[in-house]
């Protein structure tokens, strides 16, 4: 796959809270430091996974459906990151 081409992946989140400050605490340190840009989306709404205001604004519930979306050389390490995070309960 291109570095050009957003790598997709649907996930459900398992955070018993939602996505709230500890979890998404966790994920701003993990892909903060990757060479890729990641988007979370939920309900018509979209964040980056390196901005904690953004994905605090998102709102989503314990079950959440989310599609994420990551473009850039660490795609796939990112959308691994993320997704380890908020289907572990940001354990």
């Amino acid at each position: 796959m291109s570095v050009d081409e957003p790598n997709r992946r649907q996930i459900t989140l398992a955070c018993p809270n939602g996505l709230h400050l500890s979890p998404i605490t966790t994920l701003v340190k993990e892909v903060a430091p990757l060479n890729a840009d990641v988007k979370i989306s939920f309900d018509g709404k979209s964040a980056s996974a390196k901005s904690a205001m953004e994905l605090m604004l998102l709102g989503a519930p314990q079950g959440a459906e989310l599609a994420l979306e990551a473009t850039g050389s660490d795609a796939d390490t990112a959308l691994d990151a993320v997704s380890r995070v908020l289907e572990t309960g940001g354990q």
